[in-house]
């Protein structure tokens, strides 16, 4: 009986045991959510990781796959994405840029993401990095690049030899993106006794505290910030966050990410695009000949100093269409730095020039080109900064120059001119060109020239919402060819400081063509000229007779706050060949 018991006992509880087992066999936990634990995070430096876990709710849930992806990227390749078996994902920093890491489980398909943000500062330590400020972004350290510029507007005719470097000096520069409001923090290793932050329009109010400047942008925008003087400035570049990422892989694609890279010339085909990534120094010459449909972008640095004075121009473009250059750095060019010969449909947006301490260094030449813009761009140059040209015809091909149109940038100018029709102007006809809502900060001869010392004739050329920051002034000189002092004629002093300036002459020294041209229907409006004398002079000399400037409207045109009102002003001066002066 009690063996009987025993074995019932025994049953009982092994039926129990196998019902309990086939119940919780078959219950499914099903998934209610999936976090990350983070919903942000910030790579600084190529290579540098961070690994995501996925952490599936409940604990206790009966299936947590997970699968990852990589979505709405700002910048081609700039984060790459390893998964592994376990619920994780771990983030590799490759170039500057944003990405979204989202992940979704399996059971219900819940997500959760992370803004992946890559702030690639540091390039090679080949790139010497500015002793004279640090600056932080957001709290983030950005690095300091340097740029040999010009110290003094100190010229000489230049073939035959190269600028001494006496006559120049170290400035820094730095540049990052941002899409939202951004705390800017520099620290100056030199003790802090004057603040000027230009363009003065922008109406940066900073606090200086001890050898600390602190302020907010708001907005995309290029300045210097300039510590007791103009000398060892600091120019920012404050970028918007880069849009339509390129593909790395893609065989149209010449890609350079960051460090230092040195690739020699390169020639640009139909349908590709240079990119050079933030972080990136590329020393290079790039050449677009006879080329359509071809881009030139990115953050990073185009670099011409290691190339020769006769080698070529940091971009050159020659018989293109549809041409993009955005977002780069040009640095230290051999000569003019960007250049378009017989070219249309060209679009330079966002592009910064600095190092043009060379003779001859020019910043952008549009030349026998039409249909070009120049917009968002900062340009310091010791020759012209933006120029139009009409030159020795390319393959007897000898364009006119029109539609071409600048605007919202920012020139720093250390010795020629700073807006410049001339001094090459061997085509028929320079018009419907415009250079609007710009700021010259620094400039020594003229701000707003228009030299034709050729056959065209300049007409509708509108120059509008324009402010002139004072000239540089101190030690400048011409130097001549024959002479080995330095000279410094009466008759060169008189070209310092000024605003406007048209005139008419044969026979240049940069072209013999033996036509004279003729200069009409030019317009000012709203150019205000904050000068350091009074005295400011426009000046307008026509040739003869036949070819005379004539129909110039100055419309809300000041010095110093003092509206020009008609020729007999004293700003004014004009000879016998100018006529119909309209004043608003």
């Amino acid at each position: 009986m009690i063996n009987k018991l025993f074995f019932t006992v025994i049953m009982a509880f092994f039926v129990t045991t196998c019902i309990s087992a086939c119940k919780d066999k078959d219950h499914h936990t099903a998934v209610t959510g999936v976090t990350l634990g983070m919903t942000e995070q910030t790579l600084i430096a190529v290579g540098e990781e961070c690994t995501l876990t996925a952490i599936v709710e409940p604990a206790e849930a009966s299936d947590k796959l997970v699968e990852w992806k990589l979505e709405n990227a700002t910048s081609a390749g700039a984060v790459g994405l390893i998964t592994g078996d376990d619920g994780t994902a771990t983030v590799k920093a490759k170039a500057n840029g944003k990405a979204v890491v989202t992940v979704t489980t399996a059971d219900g398909g819940f997500t959760a993401s992370c803004e992946i943000t890559v702030d690639i500062f540091y390039p090679s330590a080949e790139e010497e990095l500015s002793p004279d400020f640090t600056v932080k972004v957001d709290g983030k350290k950005v690095f300091v690049y340097r740029a040999r510029v010009s110290a003094y507007p100190e010229n000489q005719i230049w073939p035959g030899y190269q600028r001494p470097l006496d006559q120049t000096e170290l400035a820094s520069f730095c540049y990052f993106d941002a899409d939202k409001t951004v705390n800017v923090e520099i620290e100056s290793k030199k003790k802090i006794e004057q603040l000027v932050i230009r363009p003065l329009s922008k109406n940066i109010r900073p606090v200086a505290d001890g050898n600390k400047i602190t302020f907010a942008l708001t907005e995309p925008c290029q300045l210097a910030i300039e510590v007791n003087d103009r000398h060892h400035a600091l120019h920012l570049f404050a970028n918007a966050v880069e849009e339509s990422p390129v593909n790395e892989s893609d065989e149209n694609v010449i890609y350079f990410g960051p460090g230092i890279h040195r690739p020699g010339v390169i020639e640009v085909g139909n349908n590709q695009t240079v990119y050079v990534a933030g972080g990136a120094v590329v020393h290079a010459l790039v050449t677009a000949r006879n080329v359509k449909n071809a881009t030139i972008r990115g953050r990073g640095i185009l670099d011409g100093s290691t190339f020769g004075r006769n080698d070529g121009n940091i971009i050159k473009i020659e018989n293109g269409e549809n041409i993009t250059v955005e977002g780069v750095i040009l640095r230290d060019p051999p000569a003019w730095t960007l250049t378009m010969f017989n070219s249309q449909n060209i679009t330079v947006d966002n592009v910064k020039l600095i190092g043009l301490w060379r003779y001859n260094s020019d910043g952008i030449d549009i030349v026998n080109s039409n249909n070009a813009t120049v917009k968002n761009s900062f340009v310091r140059a010791f020759d012209d900064c933006i120029a139009l040209k009409g030159y020795i015809p390319i393959d007897n091909a000898q364009k006119n120059i029109y539609d071409v149109h600048v605007d919202n940038c920012v020139i720093w100018n250390d010795w020629g001119k700073a807006f410049e029709i001339g001094a090459e102007t061997m085509t028929d006809s320079i018009y419907r060109c415009s250079f609007r809502n710009s700021d010259v900060i620094h400039f020594v001869n003229v701000a707003l020239d228009i030299a034709n010392g050729n056959r065209a004739h300049v007409y509708d050329i509108d120059y509008e919402n324009i402010r002139i920051e004072a000239p540089i002034t101190d030690r400048f000189f011409l130097g001549a060819p024959d002479s080995p002092e330095k000279l410094d004629p009466p008759s060169y002093k008189g070209l310092i400081g000024r605003p406007v300036m048209i005139y008419l002459y044969q026979e240049t020294f940069w072209s013999k063509d033996v036509q004279i041209g003729k200069v009409s229907n030019i317009r000012y409006k709203n150019i205000h000229y904050a000068s350091s004398d009074d005295a400011a002079q426009i000046a307008l000399t026509g040739y003869d007779a036949e070819h005379e400037i004539s129909a110039i409207t100055f419309d809300n045109v000041t010095i110093n706050g003092k509206k020009l009102l008609n020729i007999f002003d004293r700003n004014i001066q004009i000879n016998n060949y100018v006529e119909n002066l309209i004043f608003k």
